[in-house]
């Protein structure tokens, strides 16, 4: 069985990488998903979270946007869920 540690971490070239959610939000810090103009991004990425179906091919971009809202949490910029 294969598995990703706590915080995010592939291999170079791991499909995921060209994910399009992946790409939406890798070149973001927590700060700026906080600041984003449009308000807050951290309900976008719940909600693109929220869209995906909970299959083995898709733990990767899972694995990914649950590790954002972790750092969120843990950078103090959103609340944890309760």
């Amino acid at each position: 069985m294969v598995g990703f540690p706590y915080y995010f971490h592939v291999n170079a070239g791991h499909p995921v990488l060209k994910h399009p959610l992946y790409l939406k939000y890798n070149t973001f810090t927590p700060r700026e998903l906080e600041e984003a103009p449009a308000g807050s991004r951290w309900q976008e990425v719940k909600q693109d979270l929220d869209t995906i179906m909970m299959t083995n091919d898709n733990m990767a971009i899972i694995w990914y946007l649950t590790n954002l809202l972790r750092i969120g949490v843990d950078s103090g910029n959103i609340e944890p869920p309760k």
